[in-house]
């Protein structure tokens, strides 16, 4: 009984518990508005139900949004009126939309919960933007955090798994994390709030169904009875860890930094739980961190003491090797096939744009790496025709100044440019001799000089 009093007693004041929460972490401002994620359920319409009385004296602006996952048939529609007869009650503005996630899961491949969980947070997503809601509240609670950090520990996960659910990440907010499942709806009893109960989760089928109905439970009755209490605020110690780690990375990555890429031999050298936070960072800014696991982590790692030119395909990036760099960028595509011939105007390639012109004499000639300034009479005897392409076997070049001529690719070997670079770069070229590499060489076979009559000037712009 001391147990059923206490909850009863942690019920009576959840309300400003939770309002001492949302302040504390930041996540409400007075007068700001939120949209809830209402299942019907009894987490989700104990937030509602608080949000709606903590805006009696803060002046939030609550809405509320069901979807509908088309899985429990009957059941589905009638959590659907419930929800809204619960808004209509108490003057909430209300939003639905339903999809079969069973069919979305099939065509994509997908599990229900990963599908269904793809199209809720869209929907979701779209009704806040819509609204103009600054926020979207889920009614995450400790219980689900802890079931999340033992699932993440089940898995060997490393210390950013361990932090659980975090109070909030960009316009998600989760109010209730300081609360409990016990004493959210010991809440509502006392309220005499009404709430639904979706039967799937009661039914130990999957892994966290598994942790929610079976080791928890086994857990609180045999080992420690307050280990929901315990995960959480092991995952508050370690996110101080955590922070203290992740700020050395991002010191670390701003010295390494160099060219688009990062210095892998100093990368190398760190110790491992920063220099595995310093990869996280780029993956995380180029969006890619989402799918990669710790095998994908240990394969990078692999390649930074490598040969250069070595490359690793990861969901939605490509890293790479490049001389004294590794470089995170967008999966490598098959190189444009374009030969366009020399002509006066603006020629566009799929690499960028020329402007060609005629120049009388040599006047307003300049030293520039994305102008080339030729000798019209030296190009006009060449055997060639001069063109526009992407680099082919082949090439060579003589650069102004240079002894005598090379290959091209020893030349971009020497000048350490890596193969994206190399394939990025439009040339103008006459057979096989380049003419002109923008931004870096041009030929001695139409250099300007004192005796030059007419030039014609070619300028690039780099395609963005």
């Amino acid at each position: 009984m001391d147990g059923e009093a206490s909850i009863r007693d942690a019920a009576r004041d959840l309300k400003d518990r939770i309002g001492d929460y949302i302040l504390e972490n930041g996540l409400l401002e007075d007068g700001d508005s939120v949209l809830v994620g209402l299942s019907g359920g009894a987490d989700s319409t104990a937030l509602l139900h608080v949000l709606v009385r903590l805006s009696k004296t803060r002046g939030y602006s609550v809405s509320a949004a069901h979807f509908n996952h088309m899985i429990r048939g009957g059941e589905a529609d009638e959590d659907e009126s419930f929800c809204r007869d619960l808004c209509d009650a108490w003057g909430v503005p209300f939003f639905s939309d339903s999809a079969d996630v069973p069919a979305c899961a099939r065509e994509q491949g997908l599990s229900l919960e990963t599908a269904g969980r793809l199209l809720r947070y869209g929907f979701l997503e779209r009704v806040r933007e819509r609204t103009g809601a600054k926020y979207l509240a889920t009614a995450h609670h400790m219980n689900d955090n802890a079931e999340s950090i033992l699932l993440h520990m089940l898995r060997g996960s490393g210390l950013a798994g361990l932090l659980g659910i975090k109070p909030k990440r960009g316009d998600i907010i989760r109010p209730l994390l300081a609360v409990r499942r016990e004493e959210i709806e010991a809440y509502l009893e006392l309220e005499g709030v009404p709430f639904r109960t979706d039967k799937t989760n009661l039914v130990p089928d999957g892994s966290r169904n598994r942790v929610r109905l079976e080791l928890l439970p086994y857990i609180e009755e045999h080992l420690n009875p307050g280990i929901v209490t315990t995960l959480c605020s092991m995952s508050e110690l370690l996110l101080k860890d955590e922070e203290f780690l992740l700020g050395e990375a991002e010191k670390a990555r701003d010295k390494l930094k160099k060219d688009g890429g990062l210095l892998r031999r100093e990368l190398d050298a760190l110790p491992y739980p920063v220099k595995t936070r310093v990869i996280r960072l780029e993956l995380s800014e180029r969006n890619a961190i989402v799918d990669v696991e710790r095998k994908h982590l240990d394969a990078i790692l692999e390649m930074l003491p490598g040969r250069t030119g070595a490359r690793l395909a990861l969901p939605g990036i490509e890293v790479r090797t490049s001389y004294d760099l590794v470089k995170f960028g967008r999966p490598a595509a098959d190189t444009p096939d374009f030969l366009i011939p020399l002509k006066e105007g603006l020629i566009e390639t799929p690499l960028g744009s020329f402007r060609i012109d005629s120049v009388e004499g040599t006047e307003g000639f300049r030293k520039d790496p994305n102008v080339l300034f030729m000798d019209a009479d030296k190009l006009g005897a060449l055997t060639d025709p001069a063109v526009i392409r992407p680099r082919g076997e082949g090439m060579r070049i003589t650069p102004v100044g240079a002894p005598g001529g090379k290959k091209l690719k020893d030349y971009f070997i020497d000048r350490k440019v890596d193969r994206e670079e190399r394939d990025s770069i439009p040339l103008i070229v006459s057979g096989n001799e380049v003419l002109f590499i923008p931004g870096f060489a041009s030929s001695e076979l139409v250099k300007v000089d004192r005796t030059t009559a007419r030039m014609i000037r070619a300028e690039f712009v780099r395609k963005e």
